[in-house]
């Protein structure tokens, strides 16, 4: 079965040259700990109604990648069998210009899914050309997502599919990258997309 750890090694290289491309951001330290977020498979999938008005709201600072994407919500669109259990689990913040937090969904121990979510201040005019620079980055076939973020973009790489969105949040542009296995059908994955940024 493909693994995202190849995707995630050219996720990396991406917004490496994406930093090139929205220039510098300061930011703090911050210490990542477990969410300790798990969620069961419950049965087959099921239909994902839009996000609903208890949605949790924007938050104003990010400071995890699990909380805006619980293992819960991953169930819900994903389905699955009753024996299947999905963790989620914080992975410490990488910090250079910009924070980088990342959630690691694991099922009894292999990675299921990853997400990267990084905001870069005074960047929020550049949602579509941060979209272009992933796309063309990724030297792959893409797919433009309509109704996710701001703008998205979906393609396929080593085995892995990747969903780039974007939108802005007051003065800032906030990135989040999903990558799962290629199986996972684009539009699932872009669901999950329109979930994450109904709380990004």
């Amino acid at each position: 079965m493909a693994t995202p750890e190849n995707a995630r090694r050219f996720v990396t290289l991406a917004a490496a040259a994406l930093m090139v491309l929205v220039g510098s951001a300061c930011g703090n330290g911050a210490d990542a700990g477990s969410t300790g977020d798990t969620a069961s498979f419950g049965g087959p999938p099921t239909a994902t109604a839009p996000a609903k008005a208890s949605t949790p709201a924007r938050p104003k600072t990010i400071t995890s990648a699990c909380k805006l994407l619980p293992a819960s919500v991953v169930v819900k669109v994903l389905g699955g069998s009753s024996e299947t259990n999905l963790k989620a689990n914080e992975a410490p913040v990488e910090e250079k210009e910009t924070k980088r937090y990342s959630c690691g969904y694991e099922d009894n121990d292999r990675e299921a899914l990853s997400l990267i979510v990084t905001a870069y201040p005074d960047r929020a005019d550049t949602v579509k050309e941060t979209i272009d620079a992933i796309a063309k980055s990724s030297e792959a076939r893409t797919t433009r997502i309509d109704g996710v973020g701001a703008d998205a973009v979906s393609y396929v790489t080593d085995g892995a599919r990747v969903l780039a969105l974007a939108l802005p949040y007051e003065t800032d542009l906030r990135l989040a990258i999903l990558t799962g296995p290629s199986i996972i059908p684009q539009n699932k994955l872009a669901e999950l997309g329109k979930q994450l940024a109904s709380r990004l």
